[in-house]
């Protein structure tokens, strides 16, 4: 039986459509456009990326992905007390708080890491934030345990905060440390002086990837993802990260699964790019040599991209000669119209 590839790609379905150059979805997307028409839908309410790793890892309950368990640095606290954190902005509204992120530009990384370093100090007695990469941090509890509620950042950005406010009501110690952290960064001298000069202030922490390591995975898949975050929880467990660029030595003896975080990266994190080069690398780089495998009877293919359907596509789809072209713009309306 040919093997199983999961291709999680979210954004896809996300992307301004109206903004890309003429002609790209209709005549350079020619892979994407051939597992969209060939595809079989199959109905789907998995939309975030805590959720659809989870289902692809087999993975149970209601808490988001354990990702900060991976950064463990000490046996001083358990993994049940750990999150990731990197500084946002709340844009605070009439009725609710938006999360914006703050750009990894050097600049910005240079106030933030100004901001945790007091952080650190005036909060040593509650917790620890130490750096695991540019804009990137380890928050240890030192008290009690973390939320496990908050999901990945890409997750969330761009959204209301609201929503996990309310929840956090619910856990006292966390509600009020983090309602101290913020009104400490709002007051920050760093922060009146960006304001100052028409920059963003970096008001809130986005903590998240909390709760414990999760039952090492039995049948060991093949994982292709770029994600350092991702990677290392992939190393937690004893799974081994492989480059998305060596997606054409998945085998047909081991189930696998791919995971490109660009396009949804690209639309979240107000990074200055266009999509139109990214949309062809990835259709060229990843989604060629995916078909190709399927085409030779090497692997089954479902691409998992947060949209309201999933796309399964197994080495028989090229039978169906007979379906129209579709393209992204196609399932951007009612797929079910003529």
């Amino acid at each position: 039986m040919p093997a199983k590839v999961q291709l999680v790609l979210p954004g896809l379905f996300d992307l301004p459509l109206g903004e890309l150059p003429p002609g790209l979805l209709d005549n350079k997307l020619p892979h994407l456009n051939r597992l969209l028409r060939l595809a079989t839908p199959q109905p789907n309410r998995i939309n975030t990326i805590d959720e659809i790793l989870k289902a692809v890892l087999g993975l149970e309950g209601s808490a988001g992905l354990p990702l900060a368990q991976a950064f463990k640095q000490s046996e001083m606290h358990g993994p049940e007390r750990l999150l990731l954190s990197q500084a946002v902005h709340l844009q605070a509204g009439l009725h609710s708080a938006v999360i914006v992120p703050i750009p990894n530009y050097e600049e910005n990384l240079k106030d933030i890491n100004i901001i945790i370093n007091d952080l650190n100090e005036l909060f040593k007695v509650e917790c620890n934030i130490s750096a695991i990469a540019d804009g990137l941090f380890l928050l240890q509890l030192h008290a009690f345990s973390a939320p496990t509620h908050f999901p990945h950042i890409l997750s969330v950005l761009g959204k209301t905060a609201n929503p996990y406010i309310e929840q956090s009501r619910n856990i006292l110690h966390w509600y009020q440390l983090l309602n101290e952290i913020q009104m400490f960064m709002h007051q920050h001298e760093i922060n009146v002086e960006r304001v100052r000069r028409g920059l963003l202030p970096i008001n809130s922490l986005w903590c998240w990837g909390a709760g414990g390591l999760p039952p090492v995975v039995d049948a060991k898949p093949g994982w292709y993802c770029d994600d350092p975050i991702l990677n290392q929880f992939a190393r937690s467990l004893e799974l081994k990260p492989e480059s998305c660029s060596r997606v054409a030595e998945i085998d047909d003896a081991t189930d696998s699964v791919v995971i490109d975080l660009r396009l949804l990266e690209l639309l979240k994190t107000g990074v200055d790019k266009e999509p139109d080069p990214l949309l062809l690398n990835i259709d060229n780089d990843l989604l060629r040599p995916l078909m190709q495998a399927v085409e030779k009877h090497r692997c089954r293919l479902t691409l998992m991209a947060g949209y309201n359907e999933n796309f399964e596509l197994g080495p028989g789809a090229r039978l169906k000669f007979w379906r129209p072209h579709r393209t992204l713009s196609y399932w951007a309306g009612d797929p079910y119209e003529s």
